[in-house]
């Protein structure tokens, strides 16, 4: 009753509704009939009046003014009793309405209403555009999941750089940035030549801009931004507020690069492109002469090479390695970095370019066959765009390919054990890839060169891992634990040698000296609270007396010194809870010297056990009742049993074992005989 009370109240409400906008209908009919009938009257009147001013007649002002009708408005308009009656006739006579009647009325309906909606959204949209407000257009005709979908990714612009949505940037060209500059009218930013964007994206490399390159700068604010491309240039005016937020740009570091390789492999094409991609200096030998030469004519460098290329001679390597420290001194070298181009070759080479400090931080090796040098050699020789002669005949080629190959194996192993910087990448892969590749060697190298810079600055511990620190500098700038790990010493009491370690993975440096770490934990607790670990606020201090592992041939030289705890290993008896049991005599080949004693120990684990707590058991006194000392007896002396049990007794029970492992069967013979036949025991 409740439902059906309701529905009827809808009815009704439904039907009021209609009755009045039928009537407004009406009225407004009504309406539009009596103003036409009025403005005929009007108008005939007007006829009449020029007729009769036409023949001379004046009309009656007064009768005018009694004609003259009032203006008819809407409100005015009132319809009759026998329209009313009509209206509430149809009305009733709706009650009983059928099927297509409803379905007729409810489009109806519809139709109002959105025709009524869209006049709305239309004064609404005008006012948004007045307002500068963006508007988003999603057709609904489509699954709700995909409206859905549609709306977020069109709201994605919005919701993500919810921050950035009132903020406005303008983007202006590089002469107008730097004119805004030089006149004061915008501020750098701290970014200065850094674009941002790549910052974000772990980029360590420095954008080059240079002259003829293009840039695209930013205006926000009162500061100025350089992007390296458009891309990055949309993504900072996108959402400028959150690339403000990021850290101050690291310090620039040049890059120390060296690329060999044999012949026609690429390295100077590869080269070149990272010299026009990042800005570096591209450097060969013979470049590096040619340029000397040309920038200080009359030098002495210069003079002594003339003399040896006037006498038609292959100038030393000590020549052309001054003339290339002496290129390397240019500003671009020093701020952007340099390239070495199939340099060195030698080990004479290596060894006087590391006296005069020229160390490559990454040096890449391009591999190739040697089918594959002559191949691309008679590429290069039947190329239309060649247009003078090289030296790079077959021949010529196996003549430098073996050159290579006969020296740079000594000039590998040099590098991977000095400074552990050599990369091999394969020569025949496509240049892009290549490219691509040392940029990922480069930005590694300044991230981590960078990383040891801020670290240095605020005087926080860093590690000093890929930064080409050689095994004997290390050595000498070893801190007050030598080799042993200060955390380990700190935190357990324990001695751990790390003098095995030759990678410098687990080294870090901390005031100017360098502390080796025994392992990833230890390495992340120094780094984090290295003055918890070092002197003066050390709890442990590195003992004067360190214990030392002895060969056999050094324990020869010791004697008539005798072992210290008769022989015993110390270690097993403290674990063993000093018990008469747990005296074990130690091996000759584990023996360690401690404060001038000699201890024998068991095994690899009980030695290294005392090397990391020597103190715990070198003072441990022996038992009052020691096992009896072994007597060395000949083994022919002993009686027939004793002599099987000492010579051939593991024997028979590992063959015995076999047999019960493996099962011999033979169908014709007893157990007894298998067993004979197995052992060959006739």
């Amino acid at each position: 009753q409740e439902l059906e009370h309701s529905r009827r109240q809808r009815h009704v409400e439904r039907r009021r509704i209609k009755k009045e906008k039928e009537k407004k209908k009406k009225i407004q009919e009504k309406y539009e009939e009596l103003k036409a009938e009025r403005d005929v009257r009007l108008e005939e009147r007007r006829k009449e009046k020029e007729e009769a001013a036409k023949f001379g007649e004046v009309p009656d002002s007064e009768g005018e003014e009694s004609e003259e009708e009032p203006e008819l408005e809407l409100k005015d308009v009132v319809l009759s009793d026998a329209e009313d009656e009509d209206d509430d006739d149809d009305m009733e006579g709706e009650d009983d309405e059928t099927e297509e009647e409803a379905v007729d009325r409810i489009r109806g309906e519809i139709s109002d209403r959105y025709d009524t909606d869209m006049q709305v959204i239309a004064q609404l949209q005008n006012t948004l555009e007045d307002l500068n407000i963006p508007r988003i257009m999603i057709d609904a005709s489509r699954k709700p999941k995909v409206v859905f979908y549609s709306l977020c990714q069109q709201l994605r612009s919005i919701t993500d750089f919810r921050m950035s949505l009132f903020s406005q940037c303008l983007a202006v060209r590089a002469r107008q940035a730097n004119e805004m500059l030089a006149r004061g009218y915008k501020q750098s930013s701290r970014f200065g030549r850094w674009d941002p964007v790549e910052l974000e994206q772990g980029c360590a490399i420095q954008p080059y801009q240079a002259p003829g390159r293009l840039t695209y700068p930013v205006v926000f604010r009162a500061h100025t931004y350089f992007m390296s491309s458009l891309e990055n240039r949309q993504k900072f005016m996108d959402n400028p507020l959150h690339y403000l937020k990021l850290a101050s740009p690291p310090p620039v570091v040049p890059v120390k690069l060296a690329i060999v390789g044999p012949p026609k492999s690429g390295k100077t094409m590869l080269a070149r492109r990272l010299e026009r991609d990042h800005g570096i200096v591209c450097l060969s030998a013979g470049e590096a002469v040619r340029q000397f030469m040309v920038e200080f004519p009359t030098s002495n460098l210069t003079k002594e090479m003339d003399t040896h290329l006037k006498a038609g001679v292959t100038l030393p390597d000590a020549l052309v390695v001054e003339a290339l420290e002496a290129i390397m001194l240019s500003q671009r070298c020093q701020t952007r970095g340099y390239v070495l181009d199939g340099y060195p070759n030698t080990i004479e080479q290596v060894k006087l370019m590391t006296e005069l400090c020229i160390i490559p931080v990454q040096i890449i090796e391009l591999t190739l066959s040697a089918k594959e040098v002559h191949w691309r050699g008679t590429a290069d020789r039947h190329s239309p765009d060649r247009s003078l002669p090289l030296h790079d005949s077959a021949p010529i080629l196996d003549v430098r390919l073996s050159s290579y190959k006969r020296n740079i194996d000594v000039v590998r192993s040099h590098y991977q054990k000095e400074h552990r910087n050599w990369n091999i990448l394969e020569g025949n892969r496509s240049k892009w890839w290549l490219n691509d590749k040392c940029a990922q060697l480069m930005n590694e190298q300044l991230k981590t060169a960078q990383h040891y810079l801020e670290k240095r600055t605020v005087g926080d511990a860093a590690s000093i891992f890929g930064l080409c620190v050689s095994p004997d500098e290390c050595k000498n700038r070893l801190g007050e634990f030598s080799h042993f790990c200060p955390v380990s010493l700190a935190t357990k009491h324990e001695l751990v040698d790390c003098s095995f370690e030759t990678t410098m993975k687990f080294t870090a440096e901390y005031r100017a000296r360098y502390y080796k770490l025994a392992g990833q934990k230890e390495m992340d607790m120094f780094l984090a609270e290295a003055h918890k670990y070092v002197s003066p606020t050390a709890p442990h201090m590195l003992p004067d007396s360190l214990p030392k592992y002895v060969t056999k041939a050094e324990v020869k030289q010791m004697f008539p010194k005798e072992l210290a705890f008769r022989g015993y290993c110390p270690v097993t008896y403290v674990l063993g809870h000093k018990r008469y049991e747990a005296l074990t005599p130690g091996s000759r080949d584990h023996v360690v010297l401690y404060d001038d004693e000699v201890f024998s120990m068991l095994d690899d684990k009980t030695m290294e056990m005392f090397l990391r707590q020597p103190w715990k058991y070198n003072r441990t006194p022996l038992p009052a009742k020691l096992p009896p000392p072994r007597v060395a007896q000949d083994v022919t002396s002993l009686p027939m049993l004793g002599y099987m049990e000492q010579a051939v007794a593991k024997a028979i029970i590992a063959s015995m074992t076999s047999c019960s492992d493996f099962k011999p069967k033979y169908h014709t013979s007893t157990p007894t005989n298998q067993l004979c036949s197995t052992l060959d025991i006739t």
